[in-house]
């Protein structure tokens, strides 16, 4: 029994694990929705975001003020005080590669 709850737990982790989005957030600029959101996390980089300025342009990536990190819950650059880490999400859209 303990054996089959442990392969249970790992068969779980690992559809968890590989079902998350690994991408750096870049959105694709391609759909309204993304202009309208305008920022989007950078998912490799706490201190960077992403900015959608023109439909079907590539976003283009600010940094946040030293001692600052981006919080994509906030769509703001925060003290690191208040930062928290957050799960990363796809945008709507990606860059074709």
């Amino acid at each position: 029994m303990k054996l089959q709850l442990t392969i249970g737990i790992v068969l779980l982790a690992v559809c968890c694990l590989a079902s998350a989005y690994d991408g750096d957030g870049q959105p694709g600029c391609k759909t309204q929705e993304e202009l309208d959101i305008g920022i989007f996390r950078d998912n490799w980089d706490s201190t960077s975001f992403w900015k959608c300025k023109e439909l079907n342009e590539p976003a283009t990536k600010v940094r946040c003020p030293d001692e600052t990190g981006f919080m994509d819950s906030l769509k703001n650059c925060v003290s690191w005080d208040e930062w928290q880490w957050e799960k990363p999400v796809a945008p709507p859209s990606e860059v074709d590669e």
